[in-house]
């Protein structure tokens, strides 16, 4: 029993020396060499990092102020004085005869001037309807029995009004014809025109001048 057990650790020792063998062989011939380099070399830390020597300081050298040269005033001559110019002599004025003064013509009076006529007031009518004037009832029969409708217009169904004014004087004159509101019409607003023209042959005369306001209505019955 003690042979076997013996026999035993003996092979176990035998195996395990074996296996480490080669790690001992490893160390001794490997290994050695490189640690005694390692350590017999020391690196100083000087050598690893130089600390630069702080260079002299220069102290700044202050020259002495020179004296400055005082600049003297520049002296001005001083103007002579001037002499006084004689004062010439007034020269005696001579004594001229009085010329005789010749009578004018007497001025011609002129005649008044004419004063000026008040404007005369022009008064306003507006016939839209019927009137019992019997002037402005003859200027809208007038204008009635002259109302012209373009042919051209009826045609073309085109109808407006037409709000025309005129001054008609005392002396029978027809001014100031034109149109304060027209149609949408061209031939409408000419046939307005051409019809109070045309009916001022038959204006009653009147004591004063009047302004007439008076709409034309273009309607297709």
């Amino acid at each position: 029993m003690m042979r076997a057990i013996y026999s035993s650790k003996t092979q176990s020792f035998c195996l395990t020396s074996m296996l480490f063998i080669p790690f001992i062989w490893f160390g001794l011939n490997v290994l050695k060499p490189i640690v005694p380099a390692i350590t017999t070399q020391s690196i100083s830390l000087n050598q690893i990092v130089q600390i630069p020597k702080p260079a002299p300081v220069q102290t700044p050298k202050f020259e002495t102020p020179k004296q400055v040269q005082k600049i003297e005033p520049i002296k001005t001559p001083k103007p002579a004085p001037a002499k006084p110019k004689p004062t010439p002599k007034p020269a005696p004025i001579k004594s001229q005869p009085a010329k005789q003064i010749e009578p004018t013509a007497p001025v011609a009076q002129t005649a008044p001037v004419a004063q000026a006529q008040p404007v005369e007031q022009i008064q306003t009518y507006n016939i839209t309807s019927a009137t019992p004037d019997p002037f402005l009832a003859a200027i809208k029969s007038a204008i009635n029995d002259n109302h012209i409708y373009p042919r051209t217009a009826k045609r073309l169904r085109q109808q407006g009004n037409v709000l025309v004014e005129f001054i008609w004087t005392k002396d029978m004159e027809l001014k100031g014809l034109k149109i304060l509101k027209s149609s949408q019409h061209k031939a409408l607003n000419e046939a307005a025109l051409a019809t109070i023209t045309a009916a001022a042959k038959s204006f009653p005369k009147h004591d004063k001048t009047v302004q007439i306001q008076i709409p034309l209505v273009y309607k297709i019955n």
